[in-house]
């Protein structure tokens, strides 16, 4: 919908399915500790890993967002979006002309994130404000991205790495952006949490991630290499582990370390979302078995429409014994194709097919050939 006058308007949930995505895990990656992507996913059902790559520091660098501020009052503005109030009120005062840069603010197209923002503005004597329905920096660039930006000069006044995605796909469409950062980053405080979602990414123990912003996907990958686990880590990323980019800039960081990922078609949550749930369940292994339709995904099978948890070993066993039921698989073939079971022998193998058998509802499912191998019944 077209801007508003600020505090107007509602929003429309979308539909939630809990159980899409039950089964599977899926790290989001960004500068929060908990992003609003994690919630989305969630609320469908998947095990989220939440991972802050980077801090944002609300704490503006006065010489570059000088320099910014410059170089966006070289010509007129068609559109300044202002993503919050603490970070408009430092940006009017880091101006080397405040006067001329409010002559220009007056001049364009004001569009605030919330009413808060457009207050602070109008205390200011920035009075004709407009915002979405929405009240968030998100709804702002969903409406200048889906009106013709293409030869419009906008300004954009940042509070998080994320919203350079936004600025981004704004430029492929055309615009012309000046993108004013009031904030800093800074190495995360979790680095457990860091190292964790790098060691998960490593095993393929995860059924996809989703990068946020370029400088967290950045942090994540440094940490990798610091740690010797860069190489396992991109052997699994793209090929192996779905990876999906919120934007452009992500994806340009990861290809540049040769993983080739997917990116949404719009930089937002929801799209992101959808996005990461089609990735995941194309690649959802689906047969049948003993005459029951099974469905395996990361940490579970669903078996005639029931789920069934199961541990990484024995689900990793039932995908490849799923990918052709009745085919009979030999302990050497498991640990040729289930990670994690590479270095194992044979007594280790049997194990994990035990235990991969007291979690289904039907001993009969997973059959033992004597000294020859495995299979699912048909």
């Amino acid at each position: 919908m077209a801007p508003q006058p600020a505090g107007t308007g509602s929003t429309v949930d979308a539909a939630v399915n809990p159980t899409l995505l039950t089964g599977y895990t899926i790290a989001v990656i960004s500068h929060r500790r908990r992003h609003r992507l994690a919630d989305l996913l969630e609320q469908h059902g998947a095990r989220i890993v939440s991972v802050q790559g980077v801090r944002a520091v609300p704490q503006p660098d006065p010489d570059a967002l000088r320099r910014a501020t410059t170089a966006c009052l070289d010509r007129p503005l068609d559109d300044v979006v202002v993503a919050s109030a603490t970070g408009g009120r430092a940006w009017l005062r880091a101006a080397p002309d405040p006067s001329r840069l409010r002559a220009a603010l007056r001049s364009a197209r004001l569009l605030a994130a919330d009413a808060r923002t457009a207050d602070a503005l109008r205390a200011d004597g920035l009075h004709d404000v407009l915002s979405t329905a929405t009240g968030t920096a998100e709804g702002l660039y969903r409406y200048l991205l889906t009106h013709h930006p293409a030869g419009r000069r906008i300004a954009a006044q940042l509070d998080t790495p994320d919203q350079a995605e936004h600025c981004e796909s704004l430029r492929l469409r055309g615009a012309d952006v000046v993108e004013l950062p009031t904030y800093v980053t800074e190495p995360p405080n979790d680095v457990v949490g860091v190292r964790r979602v790098v060691e998960l990414m490593s095993r393929r123990q995860l059924d996809a991630v989703a990068w946020n912003d370029p400088v967290a996907t950045g942090h994540i990958l440094r940490f990798a290499t610091g740690h010797g686990r860069l190489p396992a880590v991109v052997a699994q990323l793209g090929a192996h582990i779905p990876t999906v980019c919120r934007g452009p800039l992500a994806a340009a960081v990861l290809r540049s370390h040769d993983v080739e990922p997917v990116t949404s078609p719009m930089p937002f949550d929801e799209e992101t979302a959808a996005l990461l749930a089609r990735s995941v369940l194309d690649r959802t292994v689906h047969a049948t078995v003993g005459g029951r339709a099974l469905e395996v995904r990361g940490h579970a099978a669903l078996l005639d429409g029931r789920l069934y948890p199961i541990q990484q070993g024995p689900v990793g066993v039932l995908r490849v014994l799923a990918a052709e039921p009745g085919k009979l698989l030999s302990s050497a073939d498991i640990r040729r194709l289930v990670p994690g079971l590479t270095d194992v022998d044979d007594h280790a193998i049997e194990m994990t097919v035990s235990r991969l058998r007291r979690a289904l509802p039907d001993l009969d499912l997973v059959q033992t050939v004597i000294k020859r191998g495995y299979r699912l019944a048909v």
